[in-house]
Formats: C-alpha cells, sequence, structure tokens
C-alpha cells in the first residue's frame, strides 16, 4: 500500500489539536489527511482527518453534506467504518478526525494483488455485507458503495465516505437529485429514488468487481452505461454457486425484488430457509400460512423483526415474514371413540386446516357415526389477495420531451409524403418513381410512431418501447433506401441524432417507478 503524499505549501500543517503528516487521497468535496495528536494523550496515535476543500468553505451546500456526514457518521456502528473521534465543522476549515484504517482500498488491491477467489472472496462477502447490515439498521442509506470506498484493514473491510449517504425515514422511500457513481448506481437512483435496496444492488457489484477486476456495468459514454443498468446482467460465472446466487437477487432490476442486506448475511450464513425467504412470491405465503401459526415437530427458525424492519422494505404493506419450519404431515385421524366435548372457541395453538394436506373440514376428533357437525376449530379465513397495480408511464419531462420529439419527426415524414403526392414532379427523373415507395414506407413507420405516442403519453409503458423501435427503423430504412436513391448524408446523420436523444429520453422515463 503506498504511504502518503508529503504536505504542499498549500496544505495546512495542523488543524485543531491535530498534527499532519501527510495526504492520503482527495475526493471532490475535501481532502484527507493522515495526522497525529500534536499533544501526547490517550487515544489514537495516528488518525485520518477530512477537510473540506478551502474552495467550498463559502458554499453552504457543501457545508450541509460536511455536517450531515459528520451525524451519520454518530449513527453508524463504529467496527463497520472508521470510527469518528472529533470534529470541528463551524469553523473557517471545517474537518471531521476519524480513526486511521491501515490498509488500500478494495479496488487498490485488486489492481495490486489481483481478483479475490475461494475463502478471501467469501471473507470478503460476508464481512462487507455484515457492515451494509449494520448500517442499515442504523436507518442509513450509503447511497456511493463501490470498491473505493471499501477499506480492507486488518480486522477485515470497513466502508467509508458517506459523504452523500442520507438518513432513512421507515415510512417513505427517500427522493432526491441523482448522486452516486453511475457504474454502481441502481437502476432506481437515476431517478432519485433510493432506499437500502439501492445499496444491495451496489454491494453485488462491488463483489463482481472483487471477483473479476472489471467494474460489471462500466464502459463507454453515459448512456451506455445506464443502458447496461437498466436493461442487462452481467455474468456472475467468475462467482462460486452461493455467491452468484444472492448476487442474481441482488442485481434485480426491481428493488421490491432484491433481498435485505439481513437477508444476505443469513443466506451466506447458511441459514436453512434461505430460499424460502428469497425466493418465496411473499402473496403465496400469505395464502398459505393464514392466521396463527401451528407448532410443528422440529426446530423452527423464528428471525424476530427489529425495529427499524420496515427499513428494510421498498413498497409499502409488505413486511418480511416470519418463516416457521418445514409442514409435517397432518396426524392421522383418531379411531372410533365415544364422543369428545367440542371446546367453546377454537384454540390458536391447534392445528388449522391452512397446514394440513389438503383442503377440507378441520381435523379433530369426530362427534361419532352419522351426520353432525366438525368437532375441530372453525376454519379460517383467507386473506384476500391485494390486486397487483399495474406499472405506468410516468408523464416527467424526459418522457414529454421524448414523445414530442418522436411525433415532431413523425409528422415530418407524414408531410414529405403529401408533398410528393401534391407536386409529381419532384419525382421524376433518374429513380425518382422510387421516392414515392420510400416516402410511403417512412409514412407507415410514422403513422406506428403517432399512433405509440399516443398511447404511451396515455401511461402505456409498451407504446413508449414501440416509439423508440419505430425510430430506430426509420433510420435503418433510410440507409438501406440509400443503396437505391440518393440521399444526403447530413441529412441522415442529424436524424439519427434526434432519434438517438428521443431513445436516451425514453429509456429515463421507463427506468421511473410507477405513480
Amino acid at each position: 500500500m503506498a504511504g502518503p503524499v508529503p504536505l504542499s505549501a498549500a496544505d495546512p500543517t495542523r488543524l485543531g489539536r491535530w498534527e499532519l503528516l501527510g495526504r492520503i487521497g482527495a475526493g471532490g468535496q475535501g481532502a484527507v489527511y493522515l495526522g497525529r495528536p500534536a499533544e501526547p494523550g490517550p487515544g489514537p496515535s495516528r488518525v485520518a482527518v477530512k477537510l473540506l476543500h478551502a474552495q467550498l468553505v463559502g458554499d453552504a451546500n457543501a457545508r450541509e453534506r460536511f455536517v450531515r456526514e459528520m451525524a451519520v457518521l454518530e449513527r453508524v456502528a463504529g467496527f463497520c467504518t472508521a470510527q469518528m473521534l472529533a470534529a470541528d465543522v463551524a469553523g473557517d476549515r471545517p474537518y471531521i478526525v476519524s480513526e486511521y484504517v491501515p490498509g488500500p482500498s478494495l479496488r487498490a488491491l485488486v489492481r495490486d494483488e489481483g481478483p479475490r477467489t475461494g475463502a478471501a472472496l467469501d471473507r470478503l462477502a460476508i464481512s462487507s455485507v455484515t457492515a451494509l447490515s449494520a448500517i442499515h439498521r442504523a436507518n442509513v442509506v450509503h447511497r456511493d458503495l463501490k470498491p473505493q470506498n471499501v477499506l480492507i484493514g486488518p480486522d477485515g473491510p470497513r466502508v467509508i465516505d458517506f459523504g452523500i449517504a442520507r438518513a432513512f425515514d421507515a415510512s417513505a422511500t427517500m427522493t432526491s437529485q441523482v448522486v452516486g457513481t453511475p457504474a454502481y448506481m441502481a437502476p432506481e437512483q437515476f431517478t432519485g429514488r433510493v432506499g437500502p435496496s439501492a445499496d444491495l444492488f451496489a454491494w453485488a457489484s462491488t463483489l463482481l468487481f472483487a471477483a473479476t477486476g472489471r467494474d460489471p456495468f462500466a464502459g463507454g459514454p453515459l448512456p451506455a452505461v445506464m443502458y447496461r443498468i437498466l436493461h442487462e446482467t452481467p455474468d456472475l460465472g467468475a462467482l462460486p454457486g452461493p455467491l452468484a446466487e444472492v448476487a442474481a437477487a441482488c442485481l434485480a432490476k426491481d428493488p421490491q425484488a432484491r433481498p435485505t442486506s439481513e437477508d444476505v448475511l443469513l443466506w451466506l450464513l447458511g441459514e436453512s430457509e434461505r430460499h424460502a425467504r428469497l425466493e418465496i412470491p411473499i402473496e403465496h405465503v400469505t395464502e398459505d400460512f393464514t392466521g396463527p401459526t401451528a407448532p410443528v415437530p422440529g426446530p423452527v427458525l423464528e428471525i424476530t423483526p427489529q425495529p427499524t424492519a420496515d427499513t428494510f422494505v421498498q413498497t409499502s404493506g409488505v413486511q418480511t415474514p416470519t418463516w416457521p419450519g418445514p409442514p409435517t404431515a397432518a396426524p392421522a385421524p383418531p379411531s372410533p371413540a365415544p364422543p369428545a366435548p367440542v371446546p367453546p372457541s377454537p384454540d390458536p395453538a391447534s392445528p388449522g386446516p391452512a397446514l394440513g394436506p389438503a383442503p377440507g373440514p378441520a381435523a379433530g376428533p369426530a362427534a361419532g357415526p352419522g351426520p353432525g357437525p366438525a368437532a375441530g376449530p372453525a376454519p379460517l379465513p383467507r386473506t384476500p389477495r391485494t390486486p397487483r397495480t399495474p406499472r405506468t408511464l410516468r408523464r416527467g419531462p424526459a418522457v414529454v420531451t421524448g414523445l414530442l420529439l418522436a411525433g415532431l419527426l413523425a409528422a415530418l415524414d407524414v408531410a414529405a409524403l403529401a408533398i410528393l403526392i401534391a407536386q409529381p414532379s419532384l419525382s421524376e427523373g433518374h429513380r425518382g418513381g422510387l421516392l414515392p415507395v420510400v416516402a410511403s414506407s417512412f409514412a407507415v413507420v410514422a403513422v406506428v410512431t403517432l399512433v405509440g405516442a399516443i398511447l404511451a403519453w396515455r401511461g402505456s409503458r409498451p407504446a413508449a418501447g414501440t416509439v423508440m423501435a419505430a425510430r430506430v427503423a426509420r433510420v435503418a430504412m433510410w440507409a438501406a433506401w440509400g443503396a437505391l436513391v440518393e440521399i444526403q448524408p447530413s441529412a441522415l446523420a442529424g436524424h439519427a441524432l434526434l432519434t438517438a436523444l428521443v431513445v436516451v429520453l425514453l429509456v429515463r422515463g421507463l427506468s421511473r417507478s410507477p405513480v
């Protein structure tokens, strides 16, 4: 690991009671220095001092982020990050003093020593998701988890740099401006809607980088990175089976489909019900396990929800269920015996029909031969499923601009055909007779575009995809007709650029969560 860089003439040599020894690194918000107490005393002999950049001292927003980082560090457990030791955020040069972690970042480690494999990769996965679970239990969303922000210390990984982290309100999904490192952002972060599940997406991407040495979604301009994050799944072949399973679950495009950090930790530790917890749809469990849970023979795994458990669920009205052990076969009915007294009310601890092998009357001793009411508890009512709300296309600025631009391009095609019909002389000459055919084909695509734009304006997401496909087909047809009819390359290039803009705008609109 490279040591600190010597201080330059522009660097301070002392901040408060801390003497600065060298520069460790720098980012967009501030520089980090290696320091030590100026006076002997209790406490660590080496510390890390983060100093707000001088040019940002007068920026109220930058100061607010710095204060927020200090507040977040106070909430997060010290074992999973570099623990804060002191701070001065009200002076002329705001700074935060934290524990110095003598180790490289995960990115530097992989760059210098190569990808992680075997037990080293398993330790990294379990230790880092343990830290992430502690961060989420403090109701904090990191929002910028990436290999640079994972320090590999002597005692394990530490998650650092909470400069854009936010305290998470368990009652609502946080909405803010788009922040983070694009190659490690979850799909929903492009719309500013961020919750703890976005950290799980970034954690899986970071784990895949550790196993391959490559950023899973990076490469090319920002629209290309966004497209891969929104629509493609990276190759998980470098991960062993269990890690590949959990990484695939964390890389789900829908944040509601991702497990929580606690679920991931239990999965990696070999918790026996992991597939039931992470793969069975919750609505199925609601139907099969309605009402009080009956005791069954054998060990039962019961996870007690913590006060902040709601923090980790990204949808209203859905809770992480407590899963019972595997159900066993219902006991055999007893042989005929004298009638047993009927209890006055159902016993919640007795087995109900929900755990029986097949629908039918409640289990219990028969009242005797012949017709009569069943002696067991009454059947428990089934909870009706909540109908799934269809996903609609939100008419935000990107969608409105994209649809209007696509409609304008389609209207120009229709106008071109009308001009050729009104003035036949324009199509005379060598191969000129093909111009009406070309214009007609373009007009067909234009009609598809206009119909799709109208449906997308009314909220149809598939129609927005049809609009994009139609405009891309229009450019391809123009290029193909160029072999038979003279075209202007500059006009084709301009139309292609406008089409690309339509696609980017509508892809951004499709990535938004439904209203």
